[in-house]
């Protein structure tokens, strides 16, 4: 997503001027959007012709009572949206809230939020989940999931991928010359080759977080991704680096035939590699909720779903994990809404963690036939899906 202009803060009214730019953004703004928002943006609407004017050509008599398609830009108040993932269309549909010389006001219009255009998002308030889907989908540091380096002797190119793109951050060129017969392994060549792999190493440790990407690839023809692999190890052992350590078993070493970009994408289609980067972008969600399952099953008092168990127990500050999926920020009630982002912030205050699941996601539909809110507690709580009135008695 593209963030051209930005006239709000967190907890007041404004606006943003957004271009989305692929189907993750548009899958964020269905999340964003809510009935009473307004929207601006370019659309088209069939209006009758002109009879003429100062200046203009009256309209013949057979053209009377016929119709023709306008560009225009409205402004519209939602109230009800609708996304396709498939189709890749975001629909909204509401009522004119401008005056425009060919719409009246009030007039119902639907108009797509498409690829590549811009529009403005008007929020009587911006809440802290708003706010945030803003962040994320405006970074890509905060969307990519996996990093990546693809590179041969004397080139790598450091990259983020997100679901549907690949950025390249950085790139590093450095001249290797070739090893001359009967060289040592102080030559030239060497030299410059350790040289080479600790820029790209340094680089790489610069512009990925370890901690949140779910992998990092390291691809090359021959043994120049594995050499590279060994030298980030080195290297974090001589700075005491003990971040790289922790997250030792997220790097990938893999084969490809170039050490440009072309040699990620054949990576990438490797069905090895595949397997292993499956479900990145839910992967932390998918394991926390499988361990929510066999806690629950367990039946020990620190797992709970429901919309009154999980508020007793934030209340109690008890909880580890709250999951929530994004199907009740979408609710067309607003104190709902801001009911959870409460539960949200609770959490966050109390040292929990707060997940958001996709509904388009298994875990998220599992999540959602669940009442859509669970709660994974630090600590066994009985009773907490008994009425008030049943302890009274």
């Amino acid at each position: 997503m593209k963030l051209l202009k930005q006239t709000f803060e967190k907890d007041k009214s404004g606006s943003t001027v957004l271009i989305p730019q692929d189907r993750e953004d548009l899958w964020q703004l269905y999340n964003l959007i809510q009935k009473g928002d307004d929207v601006k943006l370019s659309t088209h609407r069939n209006v009758k012709k002109t009879t003429g004017g100062s200046g203009a050509a009256p309209s013949s008599g057979k053209d009377k009572g016929k119709t023709e398609r306008k560009p225009l830009t409205l402004k519209i108040n939602v109230e009800n949206i609708d996304y396709t993932p498939s189709d890749e269309v975001l629909r909204i549909r509401g009522k004119t809230v401008e005056p425009n010389e060919y719409v009246p006001m009030q007039s119902y219009h639907t108009a797509e939020i498409q690829l590549s255009k811009q529009f403005t998002l008007y929020k009587p308030d911006w809440d802290e989940i708003s706010y945030g889907i803003i962040v994320k989908a405006c970074s890509i540091e905060e969307k990519a999931e996996i990093g990546a380096v693809v590179l041969e002797e004397g080139v790598a190119h450091i990259c983020l991928i997100t679901d549907n793109m690949t950025v390249l951050r950085n790139k590093i060129e450095k001249s290797i010359p070739k090893k001359r017969r009967g060289e040592g392994g102080g030559g030239n060549h060497d030299k410059a080759l350790e040289k080479f792999y600790d820029m790209t190493s340094s680089t790489m440790l610069r512009n990925f977080d370890l901690t949140r990407l779910k992998a990092i690839i390291l691809a090359s023809p021959g043994f120049t991704a594995n050499a590279l692999y060994k030298h980030v190890l080195t290297q974090a052992t001589r700075d005491d680096n003990k971040v790289v350590f922790q997250n030792k078993s997220k790097f990938i070493v893999v084969h490809s035939s170039t050490g440009y970009l072309q040699g990620l994408e054949e990576a990438l289609k490797d069905p090895s590699i595949q397997s292993q980067l499956r479900d990145t972008q839910f992967a932390q969600e998918a394991l926390i909720f499988e361990e929510f399952q066999h806690v629950l099953n367990a039946d020990d008092d620190k797992a709970w779903y429901g919309p009154t168990e999980a508020a007793k127990a934030v209340e109690l500050g008890a909880v580890k994990y709250l999951m929530i999926t994004d199907t009740l920020f979408r609710s067309d009630d607003i104190s709902v809404r801001k009911h959870y982002i409460k539960m949200s912030e609770d959490v966050k205050q109390n040292g929990g963690q707060v997940l958001i699941f996709s509904s388009l996601h298994e875990s998220g539909e599992q999540l959602n036939q669940l009442t859509g809110v669970a709660v994974l507690l630090n600590y066994p709580v009985a009773d907490l899906d008994e009425d008030e009135d049943d302890d009274d008695e």
